[in-house]
């Protein structure tokens, strides 16, 4: 029983430890400018943190929208655009970057490089 309670209590702290993590990478990665270099290292993809929001430049668009902390993951939503066009090419890079960032659950901040699902930036 003594075995079972300490697993139950270490998971608990793992737990809050995760949530405190995404909660601190999101607080020191706050106000900062980070350019993307995975997957579109040629195109100018940036991305701002700040105060439960997000911003940059998709490519061709600024964007905006929420950041929220769910347990030890993150959910980003409510993304709106400019409404410029560009070419093809570029249009389809800031749609995929998008739904990718629409579809990211976890957040991490090593050094200057921020890693947001499969995207990689380092700050500017």
């Amino acid at each position: 029983m003594k075995k079972f309670t300490l697993i139950i209590i270490s998971l608990f702290i793992f737990a809050c430890q995760s949530s405190f993590d995404v909660n601190t990478t999101i607080k020191n990665a706050s106000g900062k400018t980070y350019l993307m270099q995975a997957p579109y290292k040629d195109t100018p993809i940036t991305i701002i943190i700040e105060s439960g929001k997000i911003s940059g430049f998709a490519g061709v668009n600024r964007y905006f929208g929420t950041i929220e902390v769910t347990g030890n993951n993150i959910k980003i939503s409510n993304i709106g655009r400019t409404k410029m066009a560009g070419q093809d090419k570029l249009m389809k890079i800031e749609e995929d970057y998008i739904k990718s960032l629409q579809a990211s659950n976890k957040i991490t901040l090593k050094g200057k490089e921020l890693r947001i699902g499969n995207m990689k930036f380092s700050e500017k």
